[in-house]
């Protein structure tokens, strides 16, 4: 069965934002809320959320109240790092922009289940690539254009003030806010591009960052688990991650066995995550990928240990899995982390 936008959800710190900064303009923050269909003291529930059709909604009486068109970069740029809990202060703690773009990569469910965002790497740059996995009725691109501020500022924040993306891409137009966008990323944007992006010279991306503490970024990453096995539990392919978690020393990748775990058919379970755009294998390897790089960083378990704990039956098997997924050995890595 398909998820409905309904289905989906936005952290509510987003909307908490949205509210105080058009309290800046002079709007009833609890009034934009309610009206939106937001309940305002649920919202102010920490690490609580909302449906992607309110979080629209809010968006535009937000910028209709406030007359701003271009208010997604104030409410961009007004989000402090814990806002989105322990993605925010892992990103902090990351060894370089590279490292935490792949934990926004990796994280993304946590900010909003219907973000499709991936990091691509090509010639000296990388492309910060996102777009919503399935468009509301009357999508708000401003919703969009704040991901962009917000992701910046945090670049901003754990490397340089001064950082500037190499371009912007904006799948709309801007209008009137163009050259408050231009002024506010530091670089070209360009409008009705077919994608939302952030593209950065690689060099920047690949930079050691003065705040890189690798325990400090495992534990806010534990953090942004435990948070989405808390609140993502009806979401089928979170209980998938979580069962390969589970059972990866016992059943290995045995998709049969999970598929029992959750009471459906094996095709049933290919069929449930082709409509969420995954695929079993794709999702064991996410998970051993995710688990060997804590586990090497940890350096508290043998490279045997760890072979183990991701269900290879020999290290050298895990080892020609980790170089392909991050281009170099166990060993090395754990030696350099």
């Amino acid at each position: 069965m398909a998820i409905d936008t309904e289905d989906h959800t936005v952290l509510s710190n987003i909307a908490l934002a949205i509210a105080r900064v058009a309290g800046e303009y002079g709007c009833d923050g609890r009034s934009l809320l309610a009206d939106a269909g937001i309940d305002p003291d649920a919202v102010e529930e920490p690490d609580s959320r909302i449906s992607v059709a309110a979080h629209q909604r809010l968006w535009r009486l937000a910028i209709d109240r406030t007359e701003n068109p271009c208010l997604a970069i104030k409410v961009g740029e007004s989000l402090p790092p814990g806002a989105i809990h322990g993605l925010g202060l892992g990103w902090l703690a990351s060894d370089s922009l590279k490292s935490a773009l792949e934990r926004l990569v990796r994280f993304q469910r946590l900010v909003s289940t219907n973000a499709d965002i991936h990091l691509n790497e090509t010639g000296d740059a990388y492309e910060l690539i996102g777009q919503p996995k399935r468009t509301p009725k009357h999508f708000e691109p401003a919703s969009a254009d704040a991901l962009l501020a917000l992701i910046l500022r945090l670049c901003r924040l754990a490397l340089s003030e001064s950082m500037t993306p190499r371009e912007v891409q904006l799948a709309h137009n801007p209008d009137t806010c163009l050259e408050a966008y231009e002024a506010y990323f530091g670089c070209t944007v360009m409008p009705d591009a077919p994608r939302y992006a952030l593209v950065f010279d690689k060099g920047l991306m690949e930079q050691i960052l003065p705040g890189a503490n690798p325990l400090l970024a495992r534990i806010n990453d534990d953090a942004v688990r435990d948070y989405l096995a808390r609140y993502e539990l009806a979401d089928f392919a979170t209980q998938v991650r979580r069962l390969l978690i589970d059972t990866l020393t016992e059943s290995g990748s045995d998709q049969a066995a999970i598929a029992r775990e959750l009471n459906v058919s094996v095709r049933q379970l290919q069929r449930e995550l082709q409509e969420r755009g995954l695929t079993f294998k794709g999702l064991v390897e996410e998970v051993r990928r995710e688990l060997a790089i804590s586990y090497l960083t940890e350096k508290q378990k043998s490279i045997g240990e760890i072979t183990y704990l991701l269900g290879y039956t020999e290290p050298a098997n895990f080892g020609r899995s980790f170089k392909k997924w991050t281009g170099t050995t166990p060993a090395a890595f754990r030696a350099s982390a």
